[in-house]
């Protein structure tokens, strides 16, 4: 089966989100509250020890930035819809061929061609399809596939049919 595909923000958020859930979306929980916990006493600490020099302005600052980077991973869809302009997906255009073996996907300047035992994480919800393989997260916007192709992915990847 062959398709051409884009990512749009929505598929990128959602199959971001999907990726930390099936990744272990507990340990992303406890990190972030451990991060804004820690991000708190820096600067309990620099407000307590405050005084004419760097040393609390900076310990604000870091404290500051890990308070930051734990709402940030307790709120994921709004980090990644930020991240999308950025990542090296948007405005890209995608060709798919999926067979009983693997896929191959090319785009504009590179290309991977991954078997399914390749394959580490897998999943889909209702808009997209997530594969993971060596470092790299391949998603595949489900509006994209005709109802035939969405049983056959299914089917290659060894996916149940969603609940």
């Amino acid at each position: 089966m062959n398709f051409k595909y884009e990512i749009g923000p929505d598929e990128f958020v959602a199959s971001q989100l999907l990726y930390h859930k099936l990744s272990g979306g507990r340990k992303r929980v406890e990190r972030a509250v451990s991060w804004i916990f820690i991000g708190f006493i820096f600067v309990l600490i620099a407000w307590i020890e405050w005084s004419n020099n760097w040393t609390p302005i900076l310990l604000a600052l870091v404290g500051a930035w890990w308070i930051y980077s734990g709402v940030a991973n307790l709120l994921p869809a709004w980090y990644f819809r930020r991240a999308y302009p950025k990542s090296e997906v948007a405005g890209k255009r995608f060709t798919a061929d999926v067979t009983e073996h693997g896929f191959e996907v090319t785009g504009e300047s590179c290309g991977w061609r991954i078997t399914w035992a390749g394959v580490q994480l897998k999943g889909e919800n209702e808009q997209v399809f997530m594969l993971y393989s060596h470092g790299t997260i391949f998603m595949f916007g489900k509006k994209y596939l005709s109802s035939e192709q969405l049983q056959d992915l299914r089917k290659f990847s060894g996916l149940a049919y969603p609940r």
